[in-house]
């Protein structure tokens, strides 16, 4: 969030909204009632869906890790 050209909040939609004196949350509050929800909202179905896609990532690289150590044909460090 920037404040005549300086920056003074940095963080992700649902952090900062989850910050009742944080300057954006009082942009949304200013937005109104239902678009302030409506915010809110989209704030915490975007957080879900990237933790989500995070924890998707994370178990294919450790999927490809474990079928790389056990795959026969990788040669192992003593052979190389």
């Amino acid at each position: 969030v920037l404040s005549n050209g300086k920056l003074i909040e940095f963080d992700s939609p649902q952090v900062l909204l989850s910050n009742d004196s944080s300057h954006f949350t009082l942009l949304v509050e200013q937005t109104g009632m239902a678009e302030a929800e409506y915010l809110r909202t989209l704030a915490n179905s975007t957080e879900s869906c990237t933790r989500q896609k995070q924890e998707i990532h994370d178990f294919d690289d450790d999927s490809a890790l474990e079928t790389n150590e056990m795959d026969p044909l990788v040669p192992s460090l003593k052979l190389l």
